[in-house]
């Protein structure tokens, strides 16, 4: 009887030794050790989950920032040349067009105009093979931003090239007409409303282009209603282009015309329209994540109507 009181203690069993307790329990009783870097991954993780995250994570699928280096280096090569011609066509300066898309003030403005001619000789010497070859241009870039559309509403495009290539025809000389008319607007606003007046103008007019573009660009099979939050982000994402255009971009002209002569203002149209670029991208994605916002809003009201 003693040994087995001296067993089991004056008041119970004997306490366990710490070595075998530890052994019982485990070792995932014991708390995880905290370091900088795990915070740093719950930050990233919340993040990806929040809005911010999931906007830009769909932009990175979208491969925004190549696709938008390619975009200005198609501007130069193709939109460019034909909008020279399409601008003295319709009585207007390719030169107007650019000084007023990016705000230059006088000195960047002469620093243009000694790179660039108006397009009244191009239109003089042209052929019916160069118009041809600025026409297909043209349509080459209406396609690239039929296949960006198409790639972040996950639309495909139907089947037929005459059809391809009427909505791309009918987007080339929409988008020439609304240059022109931006500009002689421009124009004829400035002296009255100054700056202020010029930006509220560059947003209604791109909302309203760009809303009435992407439906046709996605070949009329979003309704028009559900595109409207993208059209309003772009027009939202240009005028803020614009505005900054109109305070860093004319530095920018007149600094690489010294440093690199008409190489430097090049460098600086080509940074202007990657910028262009990626609005019209982020314009387009935050329209699609606005209507799978609304989609899930309408989604939980339904389920808790029938619950």
């Amino acid at each position: 009887m003693a040994e087995e009181s001296t067993a089991l203690g004056p008041t119970g069993p004997a306490p366990e030794p710490e070595g075998e307790r530890a052994l019982i329990l485990g070792p995932e009783t014991e708390p995880e050790a905290r370091t900088p870097w795990s915070s740093l991954r719950d930050h990233v993780e919340r993040f990806e989950r929040s809005a911010p995250g999931r906007f830009w994570s769909q932009l990175s699928t979208a491969d925004f920032m190549n696709s938008s280096f390619a975009f200005a280096a198609l501007a130069v090569l193709c939109a460019f040349p034909f909008l020279a011609v399409s601008s003295v066509a319709l009585g207007g300066d390719i030169r107007k067009v650019i000084v007023a898309r990016m705000g230059l003030d006088p000195q960047a403005t002469r620093d243009l105009d000694g790179l660039i001619a108006t397009g009244n000789q191009a239109v003089a010497t042209v052929t019916w093979i160069g118009a041809l070859v600025l026409v297909l241009g043209a349509i080459g870039m209406a396609s690239t931003l039929q296949g960006w559309y198409a790639s972040i509403y996950e639309r495909p495009a139907p089947k037929g090239l005459l059809l391809h290539v009427a909505f791309q025809l009918a987007g080339v000389v929409a988008f020439a007409l609304y240059i022109s008319f931006e500009v002689w607007l421009f124009e004829q606003v400035r002296p009255v409303g100054g700056r202020g007046l010029i930006f509220l103008l560059t947003f209604v007019l791109a909302v309203l282009f760009w809303w009435i573009s992407a439906y046709f660009i996605l070949y009329c099979q979003i309704p028009l209603r559900r595109l409207l939050p993208a059209g309003v982000a772009t027009g939202a994402c240009i005028t803020g282009l614009g505005i900054v255009s109109s305070i860093f971009f004319s530095d920018q002209v007149t600094s690489g015309q010294r440093s690199y002569g008409p190489a430097g203002v090049v460098i600086a149209i080509i940074t202007f329209l990657v910028g262009f670029g990626v609005c019209l991208h982020a314009g387009a994605v935050f329209g699609r994540m606005w209507n799978e916002w609304q989609d899930e809003r309408a989604s939980l009201k339904a389920t808790r109507g029938r619950g």
